[in-house]
Parts: C-alpha cells; sequence; structure tokens
C-alpha cells in the first residue's frame, strides 16, 4: 500500500522532540522493510511469491509531505532538525458550509479543510482549536479538538423529536445541519410548545455532549408567525448588539466635554446651512452651505463632530468601536452610538447650534478642484429638508432664498457627477429598495426613485470624503481609507464572457472605468440593463478600510476615506481624530498597526450589518408573498447556478428562486459559459436577464426562502 501524507504526519507527532529527515526515512521506511520481510517470510513458508518493497515512491511522499508542511509553517527547520509547531495544533476560526463541513482559518491564514465527523460539534463562525492530520490532492484536513469561544451565546432552535429519553431540537439560522438535546424532565420554562412548528426555541449550548449532541438549555421562545418577532430573530442569527447602558442627561454629556473641544471653532452660523435627509430620518450628521461667486463656488460639507464628545478609548469609543456601524432592520435601528448622542447631541437638527468639523472646498466654474481647508466649526442648520421636499421646490419656480440656493447645489452636483463619469466613475443603475411599513407590518417592498436631491448629497459628500483623504495622504498621518481594489483577472475574464452571451463588444482596455462606465450607457433603458449593470456589480472587488490609499476604482479616485458619517461609521470617527491631530499639530492618535486592526475589525463589523439587512428585507419579502401562492409574477432571470435560477420580481424588488425540481417539462442542463440552462430534449433556455413569467409555489419562514415554478 502507497504511503500518505496522513500517516508521514502522524509519525511525526510521535516525535518528542526535533527530528531529522533521516530519521523520519529510517523510522518509516525502516518499518515498511520490515513489515515486507516478515511478509516475504510467511510467503516463502506458503509457497507465495511476495512482490519486493521499492522505497523510492514512499521517499519522495516522505519529501514531498516534509517540503509542504515546512512551506505552510506547520514545521520549523533549524540546522537540518524539523520542529513541530504546537503539535500541528492551532487556533483559528472554522467557516461551516451548507453541508455541514468546515474550512478553518488559522492565525496565520493557513487553510484546513474540516469534514463533517471531524467538527465536533463546532458551529459557524467559532473560535477553535484544530489539529492537523491529512494533506491530500492540493489540501490540508484536520479535526476540532477544542471548542475556545462560541461565536454567539444563544441560537435560534426547532424541536425535532423525543428519542432515547432525550428531546431533539435542530438549529435553524446555521449552515449545516446541527442538532442539539435536553435530557427529557429537564426545565422547559413550562414551554407547551414543543410540537408547535410555528414556534423557535431560543437556546444556549453546554460543553457536554450526549450522543454527538451538545446539550442545550432553552432560554425562551417565542412564535415565527408574529411579525414582531421578526428584529429578534434577525439580531439573535447575526449577534448583533443589544440596547446601550444610559449614559445620563443630554446636559451633563454636554458639560463632559473637554474644553479644549470647544476652543478656536470657526463659526458658520450666518452661512446659509441645510440637511436633506429621509422623511424619518434622526440622526443628522451632515449638512451643506454652498458660495456662488463669479469665476468660482466655495462647498461647505459639514459633519457632526463625534469625536467631541467621545474620547479615545472611552467607554462610549470602546462600544462604538465594537459595534463599528449602526444597522438598519425595516423600521427599526441598532444605533453605533446611543441615542444621546446619534438623535441629540451629535444630531445636526434645524435651529439648534451644533459642533461640526467642516469640510471648505473650492471649484471652478467646470467643476475643476481649486483648494480646500479644514476647520473645527459650529453650525445652526436653517432648514431641515427631505428628499421629497426638496425633489418638490427643485421641480416648482420657488424663488425664495432656499429655492435659489438649491438649484445653485443642483448646478454644482451636476457638474461634479458629469467630470467624474469622464475620469473613471461607474455609475451603477440598480437602486434600492424601499420598504413600507404600517405600524410593525411589512405593507410593500418597492424601488426607491433615485432623485435629484440624492444627487446633491451624494455629489457632496464624495466631494468631502475624496479631499480629506488627499490631505491626509499628504500630511502621512496614519488613517483609515476606504479601498476599493480593481477587478481581479479571473472576475474580468467572467465578466468578458458574459458580455459575448449578449453580444456587448467590450472597448479596448476594458477594465478601465471610462470603458465599463461606456458600456453601462450601451445598455440603458434594455430590458437587459438590470442583469448587465448586476453582474457588472458582483465582477467587482469588495470595499474594506485599509491603512493604505490605493485607490477607490468603482468612484475612480486616487484617494478615499469615509469622513461624512461618524455618527453611524466607526471608521469615520477614527478619520475625524487624524485629521483633528494633523491641524492641531499634535502627534497622531493612533499607530498604523492600531489602525489595521481597526480597518479590519471595522470592515467585518460592516459585513455583518450588511448580511443582518439583508436577511431582514428577505424575512419582509417573505411576509409580503406568505397569501399569495398560485399567483403568477413577471420576473427577470437574476442569477444561474447548478440549483436552478434567481429571480427578481418586476412589480418589487422582491428576490426568488425557480429550483431545479420545479423544472419538470424536461431534463436541463447548466451551461455556466453561456449563464443559461437548457431543456436537453426540447432545447428550452433559461438565460441571465431573460423575461420569465412565474407561479409562486411556496414561501417558508425558517428559510427566508421563496420559490417559483415556470407558469
Amino acid at each position: 500500500m502507497p504511503l500518505s501524507s496522513k500517516t508521514v504526519i502522524n509519525h511525526i507527532r510521535s516525535y518528542a522532540g526535533p527530528f531529522s529527515r533521516q530519521d523520519l526515512v529510517k523510522d518509516i521506511i525502516g518499518r515498511k522493510t520490515e513489515i515486507q520481510k516478515n511478509k516475504k517470510k510467511k510467503g516463502k513458508q506458503r509457497g507465495k511469491k511476495i512482490a519486493e518493497y521499492r522505497p523510492q515512491k514512499d521517499t519522495a511522499k516522505i519529501d514531498e509531505t516534509l517540503h509542504v508542511l515546512l512551506s505552510a509553517g506547520f514545521l520549523s527547520l533549524h540546522k537540518k532538525k524539523y520542529h513541530v509547531r504546537h503539535h500541528f495544533i492551532s487556533d483559528g476560526k472554522i467557516i461551516i458550509s451548507t453541508s455541514g463541513n468546515g474550512v478553518f482559518l488559522s492565525e496565520d491564514n493557513t487553510e484546513i479543510i474540516v469534514e463533517k465527523e471531524d467538527t465536533k460539534g463546532a458551529n459557524n463562525n467559532d473560535l477553535v482549536s484544530a489539529r492537523l492530520y491529512d494533506y491530500r490532492k492540493g489540501l490540508f484536513f484536520g479535526e476540532v479538538v477544542k471548542i475556545l469561544k462560541r461565536d454567539r451565546n444563544h441560537y435560534l432552535a426547532r424541536f425535532s423529536r423525543f428519542a432515547g429519553g432525550m428531546i431533539i431540537f435542530r438549529l435553524i439560522d446555521l449552515p449545516g445541519d446541527i442538532e442539539v438535546c435536553l435530557e427529557q424532565g429537564a426545565d422547559t420554562r413550562g414551554n407547551k410548545k414543543l410540537n408547535d412548528p410555528s414556534f423557535l426555541f431560543v437556546v444556549s449550548l453546554a460543553d457536554r455532549v450526549i450522543s454527538g449532541r451538545h446539550l442545550c438549555e432553552i432560554i425562551d421562545s417565542f412564535s415565527l408567525d408574529d411579525e414582531k418577532n421578526d428584529l429578534r430573530r434577525i439580531v439573535l442569527k447575526h449577534s448583533l448588539p443589544g440596547p446601550h447602558k444610559d449614559y445620563g442627561d443630554p446636559e451633563t454629556l454636554r458639560h463632559s466635554v473637554d474644553p479644549h473641544e470647544m476652543k478656536d471653532r470657526k463659526d458658520y452660523r450666518n452661512e446659509f446651512t441645510i440637511t436633506i435627509d429621509g422623511a424619518n430620518a434622526k440622526d443628522f450628521d451632515d449638512a451643506i452651505s454652498l458660495k456662488t461667486g463669479e469665476d468660482r463656488t466655495t462647498l461647505y460639507v459639514h459633519i457632526a463632530d463625534v469625536s467631541a464628545y467621545v474620547a479615545k478609548d472611552s467607554d462610549l469609543d470602546r462600544e462604538a468601536q465594537n459595534r463599528g456601524t449602526s444597522c438598519y432592520l425595516g423600521n427599526a435601528v441598532i444605533p453605533m452610538l446611543p441615542e444621546i448622542l446619534s438623535n441629540n447631541l451629535c444630531s445636526l437638527r434645524q435651529g439648534e447650534d451644533r459642533l461640526t468639523m467642516t469640510a471648505e472646498m473650492i471649484f471652478d466654474k467646470e467643476g475643476g478642484y481649486l483648494g480646500s481647508s479644514f476647520h473645527r466649526g459650529i453650525i445652526r442648520v436653517d432648514h431641515r429638508l427631505t428628499y421629497e421636499g426638496t425633489e418638490e421646490m427643485l421641480n416648482s419656480d420657488d424663488s425664495s432664498t432656499l429655492g435659489r440656493k438649491l438649484r445653485q447645489m443642483q448646478s454644482l452636483a451636476r457638474i461634479l457627477y458629469e467630470r467624474r463619469l469622464k475620469t473613471g466613475r461607474l455609475d451603477l443603475n440598480l437602486g434600492d429598495e424601499v420598504v413600507i411599513y404600517d405600524g410593525d407590518s411589512v405593507k410593500s417592498i418597492e424601488f426607491a426613485e433615485r432623485l435629484i436631491s440624492h444627487r446633491i448629497i451624494e455629489e457632496f459628500m464624495l466631494s468631502a470624503n475624496e479631499t480629506v483623504a488627499r490631505f491626509i495622504t499628504e500630511k502621512e498621518v496614519p488613517s483609515l481609507y476606504r479601498v476599493h481594489e480593481e477587478m481581479s483577472d479571473e472576475k474580468f475574464a467572467a465578466l468578458l464572457q458574459f458580455l459575448k452571451v449578449y453580444n456587448i463588444k467590450p472597448p479596448k482596455h476594458a477594465d478601465s472605468g471610462p470603458a465599463i462606465q461606456d458600456i453601462l450607457a450601451r445598455v440603458a433603458g434594455k430590458d437587459y440593463e438590470h442583469v448587465v449593470n448586476l453582474v457588472v456589480l458582483k465582477s467587482m472587488m469588495q470595499a474594506y478600510y485599509g491603512t493604505v490609499p490605493l485607490g477607490h476604482y468603482g468612484l475612480g479616485f486616487r484617494d478615499y476615506t469615509h469622513f461624512t458619517s461618524p455618527i453611524r461609521r466607526y471608521p469615520d470617527l477614527v478619520v475625524h481624530r487624524s485629521l483633528k491631530s494633523i491641524l492641531d499639530g499634535t502627534t497622531p492618535q493612533y499607530s498604523t498597526e492600531s489602525m489595521d486592526f481597526i480597518g479590519e475589525k471595522s470592515s467585518e463589523l460592516e459585513r455583518i450589518a450588511q448580511k443582518a439587512e439583508r436577511d431582514m428585507l428577505k424575512l419582509k419579502s417573505c411576509r409580503l408573498m406568505l397569501d399569495r401562492k398560485g399567483e403568477i409574477f413577471p420576473a427577470i432571470i437574476s442569477g444561474v447556478s447548478r440549483f436552478g435560477f434567481f429571480v427578481t420580481l418586476k412589480e418589487s424588488p422582491i428576490e426568488g428562486m425557480v429550483p431545479m425540481r420545479n423544472l419538470t417539462d424536461d431534463y436541463y442542463l447548466i451551461m455556466e459559459d453561456e449563464y443559461t440552462i437548457i431543456g436537453k430534449k426540447y432545447s428550452r433556455r433559461f438565460r441571465l436577464g431573460d423575461s420569465v413569467s412565474l407561479r409562486l409555489t411556496s414561501v417558508e419562514l425558517e428559510t427566508m426562502r421563496i420559490d417559483f415554478e415556470v407558469a
């Protein structure tokens, strides 16, 4: 039997200390040679011929395994002696797939496959110790030896069955099929809902394992059918933080501000200043002013000075860093900052004096950048406007000071927008979703209209973010940047393949921003416009926070940061502190190393919040579709996979799937290169971007899944 890496690794583990290659070869080859001799001896006695043992292949396998382990850092080599790192055990996070198998990512970013039977009850995102035991087909394999820290304290579970004197529950909202148990007769908190399929149970897990299942304790239960519990479910699924502690009354917090923060503030209270936000917004963190001259325009972007109230390393600061971002879940908000700050002291309310960090930017008539300056400021907002109200004024003949200012702002925003399109900006036309509520119940989900008022705020905030990033880069102070790198070669090749499907000939150097924007412009107004925009979006890299200004590919900026939303994003608060250290001429508050940590943590927390927000949208979509089974819906195919094809309804941005099992009129094949599913017998095709008529077949609240069949 040929030698395996698993055997080599197990043999290495048997050594108490350092070993040489010669030791390993001698022990393994010598043992196999001895075994072979005994086989030959016995074979001779029985009159059987035993093949000669040729150790060359086994020696090669030993050398290959040593090389791989050394390259991956599992071994180190000193004076021809190999040293095993921590007995092949390392700590890290495990990611569980829907199959139940896991990928362990060690602290030095080495990936180890953990098969389902080797996870030892570890759940998705748990911190574990794992031991390497094999290497095959270019992959490392290992097993969990200890769960160091659960990703969450509480889990959602559904009653499954009674078995062997145990109550069996299945954990939901987790990848894999994970069961936990409770001893019959244990405290169920008087719950009589075990057999009610609409009830979910909040459980905690114990370390004790019985028959491969962790013991659990029931903490609480609630009905899946009651829409009021949607928020609680999403919070539990994503381990989102609870309410802030009480930080006292506003005046106490106001008077706790460092006196230095109140000195030398530029007074903007005589500038005509407005805010434009959503109708239901409460946390106003940006305001704008504008001065126009004959040959230049000065734009003032005033941002709430959160850092004046939240001192670095204070309790407030640590809590904000641990939250990373505000999370918007339907008609509820889980704020990064307590409401005393987010909706009160830091919120730029109309008619109230507020502290700001203000960016002054000067542009010529063509939108060319002429210069900028930055100041600690104090403002008083003259008008709190909504996007819809602003749009009405822009479409009217309003000749008031406010009306004139808004039209001037509209003009500058249009000039900046058109200029940026020429320099690499990608203007994806995907649209946002708007969820309309009636109290706690979802009433509808609609496509958000893209208004001129949205464009004004968007362009002005982009200007401030770019200008601050440029300034901080020039001063070489440690800070955070919003980084969006260019497409990878692999994703760009996939995008070109997709464009061929639609006979869209890409221009030369199509990986550049202007070239891709040209493609987007050419498909504007066509039936497949949305899907082309969607594929371009999916082809791009994920943006993140980093300490090196690598630019923002999607926006076409060489330098870019997040400065404009410190009430709801922790990186913006950090950028404010970096900017203040430059303005004050003081030592930077952060080292590059600490910035790296904050950037990685903030990027991860941002992704968690985004997943939670998407899940809430999926859950509310299910709520809307529950009573519409059997109805016919026009839709667009938005994705193709081996499981079926994904769809987006035309009447509403509700997404669902036509699973392969619902395509019953033929045997269908997946043509991945053509983004198409095709029937083998009748050649019926379903292609990415095609319009289809669908019938709703099922809605599952537990899995947040909506399935259709072709009508």
